[in-house]
Formats: C-alpha cells, sequence, structure tokens
C-alpha cells in the first residue's frame, strides 16, 4: 500500500503526533469502508465515510491550528475523565472498587460550557461547517475549495442521512411505494450505492494523504501524485474526446497527466 511506503521526516511537535494518529486511525477506516464496499456493502462504507471525511477535516485543522488543537484535546480528555466519573458515581453496585477521582467543580462548568454537560460537542469545540471555513485556505484554487464545500454540503450530508435513521437511510432498505402492490425490503450485498461510497473514500483519503506527503516532506514523482490525486478513475471521456485528444496532450479528465499515460493508456 502506498501509505505504507512513504517516508519523510521526523516529528516535530506534540501536535504532529496528533495529526499522525488521525493519519493512521483514517487509514484503518479507510481499509474498512474500502472492503464493505467491495463486498457490496455500500451503504454501510457510507456511514465509515462520515467519520473518513470529519478526520480529514480535522487533521487539517490540527495542521492548521496546532496549538489550539493541544489545547483542545487536553481539555476533552480532562472532560471525558469527568463524564466517565459520573457513570462510576451512579453505578457503585457495578464499580464499587473503583476510586472516583476529586473534580474541581469550578473546572467542570468551564469545560461543560465548551463540551456540554453530556460531552455532545466535537473534540476541537467547532462544528463541521467552522470547521471546513478555518481550513479552505488549504485548498489552493477555487475549482479544489469549491469540490470541499460540495462534498461537505451534498456528500457528507448523504453519508449522515446513511448512519442514522432517517427517510433516506429508510429507503435504502424499504422499497416505497409499494412495487406490484406489496412490501419489499433488501437484505445483503448489492450494487447500488456501491460507486457513491468508493468515490467518497477514495476523494476524502487522498485529501488526507496529501497533507501528510506535503506535511513531511514525503518524497512522490509526477505520475505517482497524479494518480493518487486525480479523479481519473471516476471519469469517462466522450468518444470524441477519445478520439480528438492527442497523445502527449494533458488528458481531459483533469488528472494531470498526459493523455497516453491515462486515459489514451
Amino acid at each position: 500500500m502506498l501509505a505504507g511506503q512513504l517516508e519523510g521526516r521526523a516529528l516535530q511537535a506534540d501536535a504532529e503526533a496528533l495529526l499522525v494518529a488521525v493519519f493512521c486511525r483514517s487509514l484503518d477506516t479507510y481499509c474498512a469502508s474500502l472492503t464493505l464496499a467491495m463486498d457490496g456493502y455500500g451503504t454501510q462504507a457510507q456511514m465509515l465515510n462520515r467519520s473518513l471525511f470529519e478526520d480529514m477535516v480535522d487533521a487539517h485543522w490540527i495542521a492548521t491550528d496546532p496549538d489550539a488543537a493541544i489545547e483542545r484535546y487536553e481539555q476533552h480528555a480532562e472532560h471525558t475523565t469527568m463524564l466517565l466519573a459520573d457513570v462510576v458515581r451512579k453505578y457503585t453496585d457495578i464499580w464499587s472498587d473503583v476510586e472516583i477521582p476529586q473534580l474541581d467543580d469550578a473546572r467542570r462548568k468551564e469545560l461543560d460550557a465548551l463540551y456540554g454537560p453530556y460531552g455532545t460537542a466535537p473534540w476541537s469545540k467547532l462544528n463541521i461547517y467552522d470547521r471546513v471555513a478555518a481550513i479552505e485556505h488549504m485548498w489552493p484554487d477555487e475549482a479544489t475549495r469549491r469540490q470541499l464545500h460540495l462534498y461537505r454540503d451534498l456528500a457528507q450530508r448523504d453519508n449522515n442521512q446513511m448512519l442514522h435513521l432517517s427517510s433516506s437511510s429508510l429507503r435504502a432498505t424499504l422499497a416505497w411505494p409499494r412495487p406490484r402492490g406489496r412490501i419489499e425490503f433488501q437484505v445483503g450485498p448489492r450494487t447500488d450505492r456501491v460507486d457513491v461510497a468508493l468515490f467518497g473514500i477514495f476523494w476524502t483519503f487522498a485529501q488526507t494523504v496529501g497533507l501528510m506527503i506535503d506535511r513531511f516532506g514525503c518524497t512522490m514523482d509526477d505520475d505517482e501524485r497524479a494518480a493518487l490525486f486525480s479523479m481519473r478513475a471516476f471519469v469517462t471521456l466522450t468518444d470524441e474526446q477519445m478520439r480528438d485528444t492527442g497523445r502527449n496532450e494533458s488528458c481531459p479528465c483533469d488528472s494531470g497527466l498526459k493523455f497516453k499515460r491515462c486515459h489514451g493508456a
């Protein structure tokens, strides 16, 4: 796997350790989502793609604001400990031998204000729209920023709809309106939503890998970079484009490769 072959510089700050941790988590999610999609479980792969996208956004946010990332990580870890102490305190019959730490009430109120009394706010304290706004400058041109916004506004919304019980997720299982006057349900592997899931897997993880390559000075030649970051696997050229594009011209799919190394190969 390409991600296992890359070599770059050593870590230079605590925030970079967080960044690599997010990447490792994303790599596992990428592999799990890809396995589900290839086995015909596109809807379930989309559920994981929700996490894959948020981790990609958070990785870029850590790189953008490393000091805030470290502070939020420490605050969130402290608040999580407080919430777990609440659970132990509530069920002392189960954890009677667990020593509950003494917690400062003022500090608890401070952290509750950040993350909510039940810890429902993101660890960064920023919602997905604010996080994307904070990182969008890392996509250097209008076209790529538009891709980022489009994925957040459309694909990530669809991922959320599939993850949670919704009219959309129910329609993915229930044939509605009723065909032939009877209720039908879809269970098991099938082809629908696999292409949607695969596109999300590819595009999202490519953004994360690109960040790591640039951040840690990993070396790639132009063909390797274009193969990893282009949309060529998801673009079908017209017969006219295939016929009229010269072998040494840039491929119309915007992969950055010459036609002879891309769709004309």
